[in-house]
């Protein structure tokens, strides 16, 4: 199946709408979400519709996070009502490797109601964020990245010669200075692996600005080498991949 090389989420109407009628319809979705239910459990790694814990150490949890932000956002009293919601899904699973989306809506101190959200991959056993660069080739990473073709348009437009770029960490950078957005080293998932060929099927991905502090995301499809000493567990231990939890990423 082809995969295009970038995915932009390009929602005109989207973004209007909030404009217009701010964005009261996700706040009911968010104060009526489901009772919490168990989405997947395996060798001590617990996933339901609010939190995930490893050996019962907390990875994340819309409580916890509910309960943070009122106790380090609201010190005085206010008139206008204060509203905080979060949500995660799973993406990935790869060996001990779990990639999730995050985010958040708020509103506070009488102002507008805005958002946040974004990608990221952690180890469970440890719960620190894994590097794209700890699971894939940086030569896999850096063809991909200079074959695709928005990334190519981008270095045209700054009068960058691609080619010139050497390293992933040279390429982190050229991405901070000339587009509008960051990509975070850990901020990827799984789409796919294919055994015979060694290679994944990786979504990279960006939070982009939309103005109004709403934000969504930017993607970029890349096809990648893990590296040697994984290969057995992206082979063997692949527990699921983007698309198989609802998410609003796009495969």
């Amino acid at each position: 199946m082809y995969t295009p090389h970038h995915i932009r989420i390009k929602d005109i109407n989207y973004l209007l709408l909030l404009l217009l009628v701010g964005i009261t319809p996700l706040c009911a979705q968010l104060k009526n979400t489901p009772q919490d239910s168990l989405l997947f459990e395996q060798n001590n790694f617990k996933i339901t519709t609010t939190k995930a814990s490893y050996k019962d150490v907390v990875i994340y949890d819309t409580k916890i996070d509910s309960r943070n932000f009122f106790t380090n956002n609201i010190t005085e009293p206010t008139e206008c009502e204060v509203f905080y919601a979060s949500y995660y899904h799973p993406l990935s699973l790869v060996g001990p490797y779990y990639s999730y989306e995050y985010g958040e809506a708020t509103q506070e101190a009488c102002g507008p109601m805005g958002n946040r959200l974004g990608i990221t991959t952690v180890d469970v056993r440890t719960q620190q964020k894994v590097p794209l660069q700890d699971l894939f080739t940086e030569k896999s990473v850096l063809k991909a990245l200079k074959n695709d073709s928005w990334i190519k348009e981008l270095a045209q437009l700054n009068n960058i010669p691609i080619s010139k770029i050497k390293t992933y960490k040279a390429f982190l950078y050229f991405l901070s200075e000339t587009a509008s957005m960051q990509f975070l080293t850990p901020s990827f998932t799984v789409l796919d692996y294919n055994s015979a060929t060694n290679t994944a099927q990786v979504r990279f991905v960006a939070q982009e600005y939309m103005g109004y502090d709403h934000h969504k995301h930017f993607q970029l499809g890349l096809t990648l080498s893990p590296k040697k000493h994984l290969k057995a567990i992206f082979k063997n231990q692949l527990a699921f991949t983007l698309g198989a939890y609802k998410n609003g990423l796009i495969k």
